[in-house]
C-alpha cells in the first residue's frame, strides 16, 4: 500500500519541485523531446498527402505574392488556401529565395512549438501545475487507438509527423489561445485589450483553417454555457457582439481569398469525410480512438475540478455534432472529432497531474491504467516514431511500422515537370504529385468546386480514350494549356502521332510523361483564365470568387 500511496504523491512532489527551478520543469522536457522528434521527421524530408497541396499553395504565392493564380489548377484568383499563413510563408519563400518546401518544413516545426506554448497556457485554467500540462501533450499524442486516424487537425503522433506544417496545426494552437483569451475574458479581464486579442486571434483562426474555427466556436459556446452569470451583464455582451462583428470585418477585408465562399460550397467536401464518420461507426470507434476512453472516468467525475463543467459540456456538443453528420450524411462534422477527444485527454491530465485527489490508492490504480493505454498507444503510433529514425528506411519497413511510404513509381518522370508546367493526368491521383512540384494539373486530386470539375474531368477522359482523334486531343491540350501529359499506362496516348506536338520525355514502366514546348502555357498564365466558359460557372456558384477572378483579370461580369 505504501507503493501505491507513494506513486499517488508523484504529482504534488512534481510540482512542489519544480517552483522557482525551471530546470525541472517537466513539461519542458516533455516539449524538448516532442520538438526533437518534430526536427528529426523533418530532417527525412518524407512527405505525402496534403503536404503537397499546401506546398502546391507556396509555389504559387512565392511566384506572384500579390495577385497569384490558383494553386491546383491555375484557373482562378482567390483561393480560400491563400490565408495568412500562407502567404506568410509565400512572403518568407519570396524574400529570402528559399525552396517553398524548406520553408514549409521549417514552419512544421514552428508550428509545433507555437502549439506547444498554446497548450502550456490553456492549461493554466485546469488548476495543477506544469505536470498537467505535460501530461495533457502525452495523451494527446498517444491516446488514440491502435490504428490512430491520421488526418489534419488530429494530434496523435503518428498524424501530426504528417501534418506538422499544415494550417490546421497552427490553427489548433490560435484556438488554444483563443479559448484562453475568452476565459480570461470571462474571469474578468474584459478592458480594450482583451476584446483586441480575442478579434486578432478570431480572425487569424477563420482564415487560417475554418474547420478548426468551428471547433472553436463549440468550446467558446461550451464556456458561455459553463459560466452564463458573467456574461450576461449588458457591457459584456455588447464587447464580445462587437469583438465578433471586427471578426467578420476583418475576415471580410482579407484581399487574398473569401473564406465564406467555402460555407456555399460545404457539402462538395463531405465525400472525402465519409471514412471519419465510417472509422467511428465501426466497431464503436475502439480501433482509431478507443484509447482515449481512458479519460472518460476522469471526465464524467470531474465536474468540481477547474474547468471541469467546460470539459463535459465540449465533449457533449462536440459528441453530438457528430453523431448529427453521422445521421444526416454531413460528413463534413466528422472534423469536430479533434475536439471529442480534446477533453478526454485534458480531464485524465487534471486528475492525474492536479493537486485534488489526494493519497488514495484510486488515484494511483488509475495512473496505471493510463501508462497502459500509453504504452499501447505508443505501440499504436509506432508508424510516426519511425518517422523519425534518422537512417535509410525501406518501404517495406516503414509499412510494417504502420508509416506510409512516401516514393511512388512517378518520383522518376517528376523532375522533368517545373513549376509553370501545365499537366493532365490519365489519373487524378498523380495530380498531388504534379501540384507538390509547383505546376498545375487540368484534374485536381482534391475536391474543388471553385471550377467546374465535372467537365475537366471529362475532357481529361476523353483525351486518354483510345478512340479521340489527335485533333481533338491537341484542341483539348490547347484549351487547357497543356505542356505535358502524364500516362499510367502505355495506352493510345503513346501511338505515334496521337498527340501533335508532344514527344516522350520520360518513362518508367508503365509510367510515361510526354511533353511539347508551349511558351504561352510555360511563362504565363493558363489559356483557362481566357476562357469565356469558367467565368460564369465560378461568379454564378460564387459570385465572391467570380468577383476576385474578373477584377484580377480583367474580365468583366
Amino acid at each position: 500500500m505504501s507503493a501505491l500511496t507513494r506513486t499517488a504523491d508523484l504529482t504534488e512532489a512534481v510540482n512542489a519541485r519544480v517552483r522557482g527551478r525551471w530546470w525541472r520543469d517537466p513539461y519542458l522536457a516533455v516539449a524538448a523531446v516532442v520538438v526533437l522528434w518534430t526536427v528529426l521527421v523533418t530532417l527525412r524530408h518524407g512527405w505525402a498527402g496534403d503536404f503537397r497541396l499546401h506546398l502546391a499553395t507556396v509555389h504559387a504565392l512565392s511566384t506572384d505574392l500579390w495577385s497569384p493564380a490558383d494553386p491546383l489548377v491555375g484557373a482562378a484568383s482567390g483561393s480560400p488556401y491563400y490565408s495568412p499563413y500562407m502567404v506568410l510563408l509565400g512572403a518568407v519563400s519570396a524574400l529570402t529565395g528559399a525552396a517553398p518546401q524548406t520553408v514549409l518544413e521549417v514552419a512544421g516545426v514552428v508550428n509545433v512549438v507555437v502549439l506547444l506554448v498554446a497548450v502550456r497556457r490553456f492549461c493554466r485554467h485546469l488548476g495543477g501545475g506544469p505536470l498537467v500540462a505535460a501530461l495533457a501533450v502525452v495523451f494527446t499524442l498517444l491516446l488514440w487507438g491502435l490504428r490512430p486516424t491520421e488526418w489534419s487537425g488530429f494530434l496523435g503522433l503518428t498524424s501530426l509527423s504528417w501534418t506538422m506544417s499544415y494550417p490546421s496545426v497552427i490553427g489548433t494552437a490560435l484556438m488554444l489561445l483563443l479559448w484562453d483569451a475568452f476565459l480570461r475574458y470571462r474571469s474578468g479581464d474584459r478592458g480594450p485589450r482583451a476584446l483586441a486579442v480575442i478579434t486578432v486571434l478570431g480572425a487569424l483562426l477563420l482564415l487560417t483553417h475554418p474547420f478548426t474555427a468551428a471547433n472553436a466556436v463549440i468550446g467558446l459556446v461550451a464556456f458561455a454555457f459553463a459560466g452564463p452569470r458573467t456574461l450576461l451583464r449588458a457591457g459584456t455582451l455588447l464587447g464580445l457582439a462587437g469583438a465578433a462583428g471586427a471578426v467578420v470585418a476583418l475576415t471580410l477585408l482579407w484581399p487574398w481569398s473569401d473564406v465564406f465562399s467555402l460555407f456555399g460550397v460545404a457539402g462538395d467536401f463531405d465525400a472525402p469525410h465519409k471514412t471519419l464518420i465510417a472509422d467511428v461507426t465501426r466497431s464503436f470507434g475502439f480501433e482509431h480512438y478507443g484509447l482515449a476512453l481512458a479519460g472518460l472516468p476522469a471526465l464524467v467525475m470531474g465536474g468540481r475540478r477547474p474547468l471541469g463543467r467546460e470539459l463535459q459540456i465540449l465533449f457533449v456538443l462536440a459528441v453530438s455534432l457528430v453523431a448529427v453528420g453521422a445521421l444526416t450524411g454531413s460528413y463534413g462534422f466528422a472534423r469536430s472529432i479533434p475536439v471529442v477527444m480534446l477533453p478526454l485527454h485534458l480531464a485524465l491530465a487534471s486528475y492525474l497531474g492536479g493537486p485534488r485527489g489526494g493519497r488514495t490508492p484510486v488515484r494511483a490504480g488509475y495512473a496505471v491504467v493510463a501508462l497502459i493505454a500509453c504504452c499501447v498507444g505508443a505501440y499504436g503510433a509506432s508508424g510516426g516514431l519511425v518517422r523519425a529514425y534518422w537512417k535509410d528506411v525501406t518501404p517495406q519497413t516503414l509499412t510494417a511500422w504502420g508509416a506510409r511510404p512516401v516514393t511512388t513509381s512517378y518520383d522518376p518522370l517528376l523532375p522533368h515537370i517545373g513549376p509553370r508546367d501545365v499537366v493532365i493526368t490519365e489519373e487524378p491521383w498523380p495530380s498531388r504529385l504534379v501540384n507538390g512540384r509547383g505546376a498545375r494539373a487540368v484534374v485536381t486530386a482534391w475536391p474543388y468546386p471553385f471550377v467546374d470539375e465535372a467537365t475537366r474531368r471529362r475532357d481529361a477522359a476523353e483525351f486518354f480514350a483510345a478512340g479521340t482523334g489527335p485533333e481533338r486531343r491537341a484542341a483539348i491540350a490547347d484549351h487547357y494549356g497543356v505542356t505535358c501529359a502524364l500516362l499510367a499506362h502505355r495506352g493510345a496516348a503513346m501511338r505515334p502521332g496521337a498527340v501533335p506536338g508532344f514527344h516522350l520525355k520520360a518513362t518508367n514502366g508503365g509510367r510515361v510523361l510526354l511533353c511539347r514546348r508551349c511558351p504561352s502555357a510555360r511563362h504565363g498564365v493558363l489559356t483557362d483564365l481566357q476562357s469565356p466558359a469558367l467565368v460564369p460557372v465560378q461568379a454564378q456558384r460564387h459570385p465572391a470568387v467570380g468577383r476576385k477572378l474578373n477584377a484580377s483579370h480583367g474580365l468583366r461580369s
